[in-house]
């Protein structure tokens, strides 16, 4: 259920790749409702709770704020099942990939607190034929799994798209 989410994310950001790139403005500090993170975006984002059809203890919160050209989104999938993270996050992954058609680029395991986590580089082309470039941050937390995303178009400036990342992550 969260992949399929994700990938309709994916079609509906391909709607915005008509448009072109906002100028960088002035970011915001973005905490969560509950206080479970913080970080920097260019506006608030909007919530969506996503319910669990099979398991309503599961429970799916995104975060999302489109921009013309790119777009975030950041998420955490409460009361998961997680036995041994590292390979959790492997499947997480896996799933991803297949979910969204897409193709990983690269691969780094990272951590955050001590939390086992994956950085994902993605390329993928959108229902409509459009090119997106991804990276992709998941972190498996007790029962809890963290992951943020930048998403961008190809054809933006490579050094915007760059320093977008790196402000954002």
């Amino acid at each position: 259920m969260r992949l399929k989410t994700f990938a309709t994310f994916l079609v509906l950001f391909s709607a915005t790749l008509a448009y072109g790139i906002q100028t960088e403005t002035e970011w915001i500090k973005f905490t969560s409702p509950e206080g479970r993170f913080s970080l920097l975006l260019p506006n608030q984002p909007k919530l969506e709770v996503v319910p669990d059809p099979k398991n309503e203890k599961l429970t799916h919160n995104r975060f999302s704020e489109f921009e013309q050209g790119y777009a975030f989104v950041i998420e955490y999938f409460d009361n998961m099942s997680i036995t041994d993270r590292e390979k959790y996050l492997d499947g997480f992954r896996d799933g991803l990939i297949r979910e969204i058609n897409g193709t990983l680029v690269q691969e780094n395991k990272i951590s955050l607190e001590g939390y086992p986590g994956r950085e994902l580089e993605l390329s993928i082309t959108t229902s409509n034929g459009g090119n997106v470039l991804g990276r992709t941050r998941i972190y498996a937390v007790g029962s809890t799994l963290y992951s943020m995303s930048y998403l961008w178009r190809k054809d933006m400036d490579s050094n915007i798209a760059s320093r977008i990342s790196e402000r954002y992550f």
